[in-house]
């Protein structure tokens, strides 16, 4: 069966990062990179720090601007540091995470695909390339999502927010990917469009490309650590193709 191999990276930030012999496994990231969002994040965040608020927290410490991941892990320090208990934590979160999926849900009917996204996973597939999904967004938004833009017949694994592994940036939720795909860190890559899918690469020693289908400026994402930054995923095939042997 055919398999991709890479070239050395370029980019500042993965310069001697050995290049792997083969390319087992892609993980993409979900929102904006294969599907356009369909989620309020306004709204999202907004009600997630109203809750907290509700608890007792200090409101100006929040912010709608910042992302969902620095809000909630603002409120974890806080309340650990309030001594609160690890039990009375999790149902915080819980509770957090169901107005997160409600949001997500309301109009996951109007997702729409990324031109090209279903195209290129058919071609890596085609070449023995299992196929990742690592995502903030819950596991039924995430299955829906796929399903509307009839992608989840193209996808091997899902690792998503309510999966028992701590999200991106951490490294844990790709490390576990990866293993679910049969691949170990080196023999995959991880595909997004915003910094902190830059960290996770990095943090998982991985190698990271990006595209410019969410609001991150294509200079950003250089500076984050990205090898190469495409205007969207359907314009990866090309440069997948590239590295196509017998």
């Amino acid at each position: 069966m055919a398999s991709l191999s890479f070239r050395a990276s370029r980019v500042k930030g993965n310069m001697g990062k050995k290049a792997p012999k083969r390319l087992k496994a892609v993980i993409f990231d979900l929102d904006d990179t294969l599907v356009l969002s369909s989620i309020d994040f306004g709204k999202f965040k907004g009600l997630v720090i109203d809750r907290i608020v509700q608890w007792g927290d200090d409101e100006k410490l929040y912010s709608p601007s910042e992302t969902i991941v620095v809000i909630l892990k603002r409120y974890e320090d806080r309340a650990r540091a309030r001594g609160m208990s690890q039990t009375e934590l999790r149902r915080k979160l819980e509770e957090l995470d169901r107005i997160m999926n409600s949001v997500e849900l309301e109009h996951v009917h109007e997702t729409l695909p990324i031109q090209g996204a279903a195209e290129v996973l058919r071609l890596l597939r085609k070449h023995g390339v299992r196929i990742g999904v690592l995502t903030r967004g819950c596991h039924d938004y995430a299955n829906r999502a796929l399903s509307v833009t009839r992608m989840a017949d193209l996808v091997d694994e899902l690792e998503c927010r309510n999966s028992d592994s701590k999200p991106k940036p951490d490294p844990e939720a790709y490390l576990r990917l990866a293993a679910a795909l049969g691949a170990d860190p080196g023999e995959t890559i991880f595909v997004g469009d915003h910094p902190i899918d830059a960290q996770c690469a990095k943090n998982a020693g991985v190698r990271f490309v990006a595209v410019m289908t969410g609001d991150v400026p294509e200079h950003r994402l250089k500076e984050a650590g990205s090898e190469e930054v495409f205007e969207d995923v359907g314009k990866m095939a090309d440069w997948f193709l590239k590295f196509l042997k017998d």
